[in-house]
């Protein structure tokens, strides 16, 4: 296993945890975070370590990730990157409902941290008006 799959993989732990700063403390200080389907009015992208923290805390105060599973990682031919699928049980924090999300993502490390993350998702499943069955 590759060095930026452990990176990914204790990412994952630490989000699933609720610990953002320990996730954070795995990307370089100039991360760069791209959301390629991102719908209207939310970032495509998001530029270094403090941007991402004011990007995530606002979800993570309304998100829980309860459960990441089927986790594939391929390795790639270019060092230091990966491509995953996966899917992330999520659970809004107002309403209580919970639905699955699948996502391919591209990492890239470098020097132990993460450099580069790019994350594919159907846009239209993340919603808190719809339900578990309409969202996967």
């Amino acid at each position: 296993m590759s060095e930026t799959a452990d990176l990914l993989r204790a990412g994952l732990e630490r989000l699933a945890g609720g610990d953002l700063g320990g996730y954070l403390d795995l990307c370089s200080e100039d991360v760069e975070v791209e959301f390629p389907f991102a719908p209207p009015g939310r970032p495509q992208r998001v530029h270094g370590r403090e941007d991402l923290r004011r990007y995530l805390e606002p979800l993570l105060a309304r998100v829980a990730y309860d459960e990441i599973s089927d986790l594939i990682v391929y390795e790639t031919d270019v060092a230091g990157t990966i491509v995953a699928e996966m899917t992330i049980g999520l659970r809004m924090l107002d309403s209580g409902r919970a639905y699955a999300r699948r996502y391919v993502a591209v990492v890239r490390s470098a020097g132990g941290r993460v450099v580069s993350y790019r994350e594919y998702w159907n846009p239209g499943a993340l919603s808190d008006r719809v339900g578990p069955a309409e969202a996967s």
